[in-house]
């Protein structure tokens, strides 16, 4: 079962996100509860006027002249009987579904980061004699376009604000070293923060606003998985429910909306 928890209050003048959003918005291996669509095990987010097959509402700040690639699905959240447990995935609507990344993250093609006002799009490139060349393409305000070549020898990569990362980002949203990119068992991996050496081993120290990947196929909700989308902010909690005989699963999620 998820839970949704809605924090916001529209009455507070500091807070510039309005929100329609029921609390305790229940969802439960068969969807959301409350929902007129046949119970698939799937729930849908998303704005669409006049339209049916959407669960659960996302409301953008402001409803009036709405660009069309707003309206419908946004992402979803789906129970898979099979491992019983919980995926997200976005559906190409809105403003793209992004996860915050907790760990070291493998890069695959077409990997899409979003870090402060910039966007990067990675793909492994196959040249002759070296097949372990990275191909980054940065779309940045304050950059513009770039495309960028990294080899094994190069790393570990850094990127963020400070001049003297491998790829420097004049954004101040971003840490002085946002996140880095390492080289290792024959893979590429991306980790939030920088990479540093104490007494023999590595720690990280992670970014302030994170580094985000968008949620292109289905992944899995881990406790504690933060992701937004839109104008919003989620955090998952894995609550085990063990106990409770009538579930598929043996734990719910209580989806807290920051």
């Amino acid at each position: 079962m998820i839970t949704i928890i809605n924090e916001l209050n529209d009455n507070d003048e500091n807070n510039n996100i309005k929100t329609k959003l029921k609390t305790n918005l229940e969802i439960t291996p068969l969807g959301y509860s409350e929902s007129t669509r046949k119970k698939d095990g799937i729930t849908y987010f998303g704005y669409e006027k006049n339209k049916d097959d959407i669960d659960i509402i996302i409301n953008p700040i402001e409803e009036e002249n709405i660009d069309d690639k707003f309206l419908g699905k946004h992402f979803q959240i789906k129970f898979n009987p099979e491992d019983l447990n919980y995926y997200l995935k976005d559906l190409g609507h809105g403003y793209g579904t992004f996860i915050r990344i907790n760990d070291w993250v493998e890069i695959k093609n077409n990997l899409l980061l979003n870090i402060g006002e910039n966007y990067l799009i990675f793909s492994l490139v196959n040249e002759e004699n070296d097949d372990n060349v990275l191909n980054i393409k940065l779309f940045s305000v304050s950059n513009g376009q770039n495309v960028l070549n990294f080899k094994k020898e190069n790393s570990p990569i850094t990127i963020g604000r400070k001049p003297e990362n491998d790829i420097y980002l004049e954004d101040n949203m971003l840490s002085r070293v946002h996140c880095t990119i390492n080289f290792k068992d024959n893979k590429w991996f991306l980790i939030d923060g920088c990479i540093n050496n104490e007494n023999g081993s590595d720690t990280i120290k992670k970014s302030t606003n994170g580094s985000w990947i968008y949620a292109f196929e289905d992944t899995l909700i881990y406790n504690k998985m933060c992701f937004k989308a839109s104008h919003y902010l989620f955090e998952c909690n894995l609550i085990d429910i063990s106990s409770n005989n009538n579930s598929f699963s043996n734990k719910k999620i209580d989806l807290n909306l920051l």
